[in-house]
Parts: structure tokens; sequence; C-alpha cells
């Protein structure tokens, strides 16, 4: 085989190579151009005020017999009853939940349980429901005058909650998606390009903070603890993006 016979193969072998390789190129370009995209997040929030408020308290007792603790939880629960209802609660929003009883037996001089009965503790939970936040904000406080009349009261804090929540986030959903999209407009036109189709959109969990918070979570905050609130919503949008020809 002469020597310019193999040089001339040799030159077709890469001369195919490099169109190959130029074909190869090409294809990715194209491909690349195809796949352009941005991925933008939007912002939105709404201040809110609770409409509904919910206040927990219990009145507890201790006699050495059942009969003896039933009817001091009686008398403490009817003195609870008429405090919420002169502080103008209807007898519909307040609940009485099931009487807790525990017994507690004596013990023998090594510390061993007998099955002798030393006395009962009973006690029972009233829950306030209302929509007047403000009055549930001031009972929760105010109640503890009962301390003073001598009656065993456990309080818990007041919790306000909005019930308007699923149109606010509809709104919040809308306004968040504007938000994305004028920032992806912004990033796009810097870029030389435009915004096309919108490939994919993800909303992230509602976030309902105390006014002026910056708590976030995963999972989600929902703030019980204030009256006024604010609510927060992300949501991630993919838009293509086109060159400006």
């Amino acid at each position: 085989m002469s020597n310019g016979w193999r040089l001339s193969v040799v030159a077709v072998i890469l001369a195919l190579g490099m169109i190959l390789s130029a074909a190869l190129v090409s294809k990715l370009f194209v491909r690349v151009r195809h796949e352009q995209a941005i991925t933008v997040k939007g912002y939105a929030e709404q201040d809110v005020v609770a409409d509904i408020g919910k206040f927990t308290c219990a009145c507890s007792v201790r006699g050495v017999s059942l009969q003896e603790a039933h009817a001091k939880l009686q008398a403490s629960r009817n003195r609870v009853l008429a405090y919420l209802q002169q502080k103008q609660f209807p007898v519909a929003n307040i609940a009485a939940k099931t009487i807790q009883i525990a017994k507690v037996v004596k013990r023998d001089a090594q510390g061993k349980e007998t099955n002798e009965i030393e006395y009962y503790d009973l006690s029972q939970w009233i829950t306030i429901t209302s929509s007047n936040v403000a009055a549930i904000r001031d009972v929760s406080t105010a109640i503890a005058e009962l301390i003073k009349e001598g009656i065993d009261l456990s309080v818990m804090p007041p919790e306000f909650y909005v019930s308007t929540l699923p149109a606010t986030k509809l709104e919040l959903l809308a306004k968040a998606t504007c938000d994305a999209y004028r920032r992806a407009v912004v990033l796009a036109e810097n870029s030389r390009g435009r915004v096309g189709a919108l490939i994919s959109a993800q909303q992230g969990v509602l976030q309902i903070t105390e006014r002026h918070s910056t708590d976030t979570s995963g999972c989600g905050v929902y703030d019980t603890a204030t009256i006024e609130k604010t609510a927060k919503a992300v949501v991630t949008l993919e838009y293509a993006i086109e060159p400006i020809r």
C-alpha cells in the first residue's frame, strides 16, 4: 500500500470525524437552545385579622370521697360559668368537657400502695368559642380573679383563628404568581430573551405569622397567639426563555 493511498484514507477518516462532530455539536446546541428555561420565585403577603377566638380553662378540686369531690367541682364549675356569662358570653358559646377523675390511694409504712383510697382529684375543662376576639383576649387574663375566691383554676393561652383563609390563600397565590412573572420578565430581558410558556408551577405552604415576624417552616406556620396576623405565600415557577431575534 503506497504512502499516498494511506494518506488519502487518513484524510477521509478525519473528514468524516469532523462532519460527525459538527453534527453532534449542532444537535446539542439546538437542544440546549430548546431547553433554555428560567426558574423564579414569587412572594405575596397580606395582613389578616382573626375573627374566631377560643379560650380554655379548667377547675380542679379534691375530696376524701367521690361525692364530696363532685359537689366541690359542681360549685366551682357553676361559679366559672356564671363569671363567663357576666362577661357577655352566651351559654351557646360555652362547652363543659367530660369530668376527669383520678383517685389516689394511701401507702403503707414501706411506701407501698394499699387498697384504701386517700382522696379523689376531679377536674373539668371549659371552652369558650366566640367571634368577639377582643372579649376572648380580655377574659383570658381577667378570669384569674376567681383564684382569689379559692377556685383552683388552670388557664390555657387564648387561640385566635382566621376563618377566611381559603379565599385569602387564592388571592395570595394570584399575587405571588404575578410577582414571579415580573421577576422572570426582568431576568429574561436583561439576558436578551423573552418569557415563553409556563413549564411548571409549584406552590409553597401558607405561612400565618404575627405581624412583622420572619418565622417560617417547611410545614407551614399558623400563629394562634395573636389577633392581627400576616398571611404569606410563595410560588416557584419555571418558564421557557425564547431568544429575541
